[in-house]
């Protein structure tokens, strides 16, 4: 990697103390904004995107055997919407931070050797890099912001205009190429207008907007932080006030909060019935889309939460075998593909696993059964993700499109076949504003700027 010569350009925007940005939050932010913009080209953005087609390229590159360049090209250009004359430039990007290797034949590159490291540095990497070596305009800075501020929790939108510390006019110029975007929307709610991000808030964001609008963005935003913290929490021990979080009980307003997202289908929380306990709920955070997940993991995210479920319901609802480590639990599962130790509970407590094909429960007499694991990619990728959300609250490589790695290992024919077939990309451009267009139409004219 060079060394840094550039620094970040300096904002004026006002950044929340108590959550500073991180490179990587950066990064994440780029592969968002470029993900949700698909074929729509705005005239500010240059490094968000070129970030963030870096951020999506390396997604899908790593873990792979050395690829074709044209190979390369044509999936980046047609599954993930980079256009074909920024992907050389993207792959030299990924070589400058060694993400890849490249075979030249003159000036021309041949093949493309994947060396992409693990998510966390991935991300990491590519924001320092921004850091360093790219400076953002004062559109991009204010951009990412706003979208950090979101990706958190809706927003107010006056409130948020005085947090971020913008002028008006790059202010509402924001917003409306969010809207544009597809990455920020606005709702209206108790006479306020909140703006959300579709790619955290997608599903019944009327019922997001109300509740920013009559509680506050803060206490949803530290609501759902307490879920991430312990996703698939039993809704029924939150409202008895059973459960702490960092030793602390959550407050009735942020549990009344999370009692109506999962009542409104906001949160889907799955559910889990047993002659014990009868009817339970758990909790998650909100199913992310777009650039947060690809469609093609939406299935597997469901999955990965009934087996979080599962071991919430043995970690605090069970009769007599209590599971006291979750996460080891999920390893064992991983490492061996079923559990050594049989019980009489395991039979409802598991249910949803054989109910989504999931596992098997194996009878072992006296009415034990034993959880094995049905093996396959998907159920293995399902385990995956569910140790990720037991011990980190979230879950990495979500965002990869799985058509699109495959299309990485096709042959040339096949592969032109599908592209072939396709529809071509038809692009959209957002206007200038008015300022930029008359600095343009000057421009043009002759007519000096001062």
């Amino acid at each position: 990697m060079k060394t840094p010569q550039k620094a970040i350009a300096t904002s004026k925007l006002k950044d929340s103390e108590d959550n500073p940005a991180s490179t990587a939050d950066t990064a994440a932010r780029c592969h968002e904004i470029q993900v949700c913009l698909g074929d729509v080209e705005v005239p500010e953005f240059e490094v968000v995107l070129e970030i963030g087609m870096s951020v999506r390229l390396a997604l899908h590159l790593r873990g792979l055997p050395a690829i074709p360049y044209e190979t390369v090209r044509l999936v980046a250009s047609h599954y993930l919407g980079i256009p074909s004359m920024a992907v050389q430039r993207v792959v030299l990007l990924l070589a400058e931070v060694e993400f890849v290797s490249i075979q030249k034949q003159g000036n021309t590159i041949k093949t493309v050797l994947p060396n992409v490291p693990y998510y966390e540095s991935l991300y990491g990497t590519l924001g320092d890099f921004a850091a360093t070596e790219r400076s953002f305009n004062e559109a991009e800075s204010l951009s990412l912001e706003v979208l950090r501020r979101l990706s958190a929790a809706p927003q107010n939108l006056d409130t948020l205009r005085n947090d971020v510390g913008a002028e008006n006019k790059l202010f509402d110029r924001a917003l409306r190429l969010g809207e544009e975007g597809a990455y920020l929307v606005k709702r209206r709610a108790r006479g306020r207008t909140i703006l959300l991000s579709p790619t955290y808030f997608s599903e019944n964001a009327d019922t997001f907007a109300d509740l920013v609008a009559s509680q506050g963005a803060a206490d949803v935003q530290q609501a759902l932080q307490s879920v991430k913290s312990l996703q698939g929490v039993p809704l029924s021990m939150l409202e008895k006030g059973l459960i702490t979080i960092d030793d602390k009980k959550i407050p009735k307003a942020q549990v009344a909060i999370l009692k109506r997202l999962a009542e409104d289908g906001i949160v889907k929380p799955p559910s889990i019935q047993t002659s014990h306990a009868g009817d339970q709920y758990f909790l998650f955070t909100p199913t992310p889309t777009g650039a947060a997940m690809s469609a093609t993991k939406r299935d597997i995210y469901e999955r990965a939460m009934n087996i979080v479920s599962a071991v919430r319901q043995g970690q605090f609802l069970a009769k007599q075998y209590q599971i006291r480590s979750p996460g080891a639990v999920l390893y064992t599962l991983q490492r061996d593909g079923r559990l050594g130790r049989s019980t009489t509970e395991a039979v409802e407590q598991y249910r949803n696993l054989v109910r989504h094909r999931i596992a098997q429960l194996i009878p072992t007499g006296g009415g034990y059964a034993e959880l094995r694991l049905i093996e396959t990619e998907e159920n293995r990728e399902a385990l995956r993700i569910a140790l990720a959300l037991v011990d980190e609250g979230s879950a990495t490589g979500i965002e990869v499109d799985e058509a699109a790695r495959h299309a990485l290992t096709l042959d040339q024919p096949s592969l032109e076949s599908i592209v072939a077939s396709g529809k071509l990309r038809k692009r959209e451009v957002v206007e200038l504003g008015k300022d930029q267009q008359l600095e343009l139409d000057a421009l043009l004219s002759g007519a000096i700027i001062t």
